[in-house]
């Protein structure tokens, strides 16, 4: 018998492939009024749920094996393995490579799940060794890992975030370092990244928008090895959509590809919704969509993208400091427009980079920005933080956005 942690989805995938497997689940969840089963085989957990939690603690004390949905999935998993991870961007690098791979593997399917949307137990099983599965893990899921392995890991970025689950800035990078312990291959890493740039390996390769390395732009140009690719023509655009179709071009090259059949793979590609989405241009005035954007990186990767920003920026306050981005503030926002809890925050940390308004409503913030906008402004929706002051999520907070500028006239 196999206790599940969790009734979400990948809670239900996990207890799905056990019984396939032939063995008998029982799912258990906090509202559970019940008493624990007291001696299963093992346990598997849900990523949201964590290590130092009580049910957790109870199994471990008994010695019974605990392991992540990850983990559990991994142990059928068959063929070659790439793995995502990073604090922005990974769910787009997931997308890109699993893109390009659906068109250029011939030797047998690609799968694409993890942290992206999709369990890695729903597909595990289907798996053969001419597969590709690619794989966007959180911190959460990796730091539950025990013997999983992939052949090409690829981590973005590590950025404060999540710090109302970890204990400190550095229990979190940890976890996501935590990949490349599971990794056989090649390791790819974001040169520009002060976390990163000194990991030493053989078996590390790097990316940089800043200097020379494995592959790096420079001037409005991708170099690799002999070749250069204006950037103009790749099919994302923005300063960390660079960063990310550069990993992307590193993991395919790994797997056999030139860069010129990856480039003709993904330039039908579209990017992610919520994901420095453009939304439409009213008057000469560009609408971006950033809802995605729930700390400081992906903020700061946002501003980065754009010259004459109207920002409007705020949300859920999870103690992140926002003063390192005094610079950008005042060097590319025209105007900020705070929403949200962080709003006084905000205002007190940026009022001497910037003009600042306080504004009660998302509709508020955005017809303010459009009632001060010029021709060439770029009003921005990146809001640094996460959604939950006002919003059910991102999702949410995205689509509302959207139809606000839908309705302007």
């Amino acid at each position: 018998m196999v206790v599940v942690l969790g009734k979400g989805k990948s809670g239900k995938s996990a207890g799905k492939l056990l019984e396939k497997l032939g063995y008998n689940v029982t799912y258990y969840d906090d509202k559970e009024k019940g008493k624990l089963p007291e001696n299963p085989d093992f346990v598997v957990k849900s990523p949201g749920i964590p290590q130092s939690h009580p049910t957790v603690k109870f199994y471990k004390e008994k010695r019974i094996e605990v392991i992540g949905e990850v983990e559990l999935a991994g142990r059928f998993l068959k063929g070659k393995v790439i793995c995502i991870t990073g604090t922005n961007g990974k769910t787009t690098t997931t997308a890109l490579i699993y893109h390009g791979l659906k068109k250029l593997w011939k030797k047998g399917k690609v799968f694409i799940g993890g942290n992206y949307g999709i369990p890695v137990s729903e597909f595990a099983s289907e798996t053969d060794s001419d597969s590709i599965s690619v794989i966007e893990l959180s911190s959460y899921q990796i730091e539950d890992l025990k013997n999983f392995k992939c052949e090409i890991s690829v981590i973005l970025n590590i950025t404060p975030d999540h710090l109302n689950r970890y204990k400190d800035f550095d229990e979190y990078k940890r976890a996501k370092l935590n990949l490349i312990d599971h990794t056989t291959g090649k390791i790819i890493l974001n040169k520009d990244d002060r976390n990163l740039k000194n990991l030493k390996g053989n078996n590390f390769l790097y990316f940089s928008m800043k200097e020379k390395a494995d592959i790096f732009y420079e001037e409005g140009f991708v170099n690799i090895e002999k070749m250069q690719i204006n950037a103009n023509f790749l099919p994302l655009s923005g300063y960390h959509n660079i960063q990310n179709i550069m990993a992307s071009i590193l993991v395919v090259k790994e797997l056999g590809f030139s860069v010129s059949e990856f480039l003709e793979a993904i330039k039908d590609f579209k990017g992610l919704e919520h994901r420095l989405e453009f939304v439409k241009e009213i008057g000469g005035v560009k609408f971006i969509n950033d809802s995605k954007s729930t700390n400081i990186d992906s903020l700061e990767k946002a501003l980065l993208s754009f010259e004459k920003v109207i920002l409007i920026a705020g949300g859920k306050d999870k103690g992140i400091d926002f003063s390192p981005l005094k610079d950008l503030i005042r060097n590319k926002v025209k105007k900020l427009i705070a929403i949200g809890e962080t709003a006084l925050m905000f205002k007190s940390l940026f009022e001497n980079e910037t003009e600042i308004e306080i504004k009660q409503s998302l509709e508020d913030a955005v017809i303010s920005a459009f009632n001060s906008s010029q021709h060439g402004d770029v009003i921005l929706f990146s809001p640094g933080c996460s959604s939950f002051d006002m919003f059910k999520n991102f999702e949410e907070r995205g689509k509302i956005f959207k139809q606000i500028v839908e309705e302007i006239k």
